[in-house]
């Protein structure tokens, strides 16, 4: 009995280990699993969104990059408005005899006048008393690092520029009527042999005696070419003419001296005397006036002086200096040589129907006419110089 009640139990036990493992077997094709939810992805779309992960990061790493580099260039961009936004400073350093000459130190400030109300610059000035001073002038102004351009005027400056231009290479100078070789140095020469040539036209077909004068400032080359141009210019006009050997005053603020030379000139027979020779020419032209002569003013339109000035050699210091001065504000500026005359409007006469107007205008006054045939050789001789069919000789 007990051996068959142990059979059954191990038969019962038999027949539930059966039974599970079916059950374990069938249950999942009976009740296969549910599929994956939400959470759930393969390996392969893990990768592909792991890898479009990774290059949105760097993309947005790049753009955070890019906008510091924007936010930055923006900071420097602001800074530099607001440097614009300060007006630029210009020195300006004159030549001896100073403002009041009504020629060369008067049409420099012109210019600078001139970038001021048009640039919006601010500008210092010295006139020195003496060649002496340029150097410390010219250091006092350079060692401030306020300018963007220092002007120098006049010839007798070169030796200190040529030195403190090496001191300070950074610093824009600009230099009128001589060269300095530096890089930082812009020398600005005109050709006033061109502008005088027109002059001479003038008293070549005006004077009435046949003689011509004129009176210079110092015997150098820069002055002698002021002459030689005249020279020329009154004998292409007038080949009969007689030009008298021209004299010196040997400075540029004796008036007195000037005016001596002037009525010796007139005594010789002159009627029409050129005057070059800054302060020292207005003594000149005083002579001309009381004498009743021809007289030509230099540099800028001296017409409005005495009504005996019938014409004036321009120079305009004032167009040369304005240009660079916008060209150190805009940052274009570079040093060498510019050389200009007739054709850019460097040199000319107050008698070309392109300058008249201008020199009224600024003077306040009008010219009384010249003879129709005087302007017409005039703009002849204008027009030969801009097309090189007339090379006007020249002391350099």
């Amino acid at each position: 009995m007990a051996k068959t009640s142990a059979t059954i139990v191990a038969g019962i036990i038999i027949a539930l280990v059966i039974g599970a493992a079916i059950g374990w077997v069938v249950y999942p094709v009976v009740n296969p699993p549910p599929p994956p939810g939400p959470e759930w992805v393969s390996k392969a779309s893990y990768d592909t969104l792991k890898s479009d992960y990774d290059k949105s990061k760097a993309e947005l790493d790049k753009t955070k990059a890019d906008l510091s580099r924007v936010q930055m260039d923006l900071t420097e961009a602001l800074a530099e408005i607001e440097k614009l936004k300060k007006p630029k400073k210009v020195g300006l350093i004159l030549a001896t005899g100073g403002l009041g000459d009504k020629s060369f130190n008067d049409i420099s400030f012109a210019g600078v006048k001139r970038a001021e109300e048009e640039l919006g610059i601010e500008f210092d000035y010295v006139e020195p008393k003496a060649i002496a001073e340029y150097e410390g002038f010219q250091r006092d102004f350079a060692k401030t690092g306020e300018y963007v351009i220092i002007v120098c005027i006049g010839f007798d400056q070169a030796e200190a520029l040529d030195k403190i231009a090496g001191e300070y290479p950074d610093q824009n100078f600009a230099l009128v009527d001589m060269v300095v070789d530096k890089p930082n140095v812009a020398s600005l020469l005109f050709k006033a042999n061109e502008g005088s040539f027109l002059v001479g036209v003038v008293a070549g077909m005006m004077t009435t005696t046949g003689k011509i004068g004129f009176v210079g400032g110092m015997d150098i080359p820069l002055i002698r070419d002021f002459f030689m141009g005249y020279e020329a210019g009154a004998k292409w006009a007038n080949p009969d003419v007689t030009v008298l050997t021209p004299v010196f005053v040997g400075g540029w603020a004796d008036p007195t001296k000037g005016k001596e030379l002037a009525l010796g000139l007139a005594e010789l027979g002159g009627d029409a005397i050129y005057v070059a020779a800054g302060k020292s020419g207005l003594g000149s032209l005083e002579a001309v006036h009381e004498k009743g002569i021809i007289g030509f003013g230099v540099d800028a339109c001296q017409c409005y002086l005495y009504p005996e000035i019938v014409a004036s050699m321009t120079k305009r210091v004032d167009v040369a200096v304005y240009e660079m001065i916008m060209a150190a504000l805009l940052g274009t500026f570079k040093g060498g040589i510019y050389s200009k005359g007739v054709k850019d409007k460097w040199t000319g006469t107050c008698r070309l129907p392109e300058e008249q107007g201008l020199w009224e205008e600024t003077f306040n006054f009008k010219h009384d006419p010249l003879p129709a045939e005087v302007i017409n050789k005039v703009k002849e001789a204008r027009d030969k110089i801009v097309a090189g069919e007339i090379t006007v000789p020249s002391a350099f």
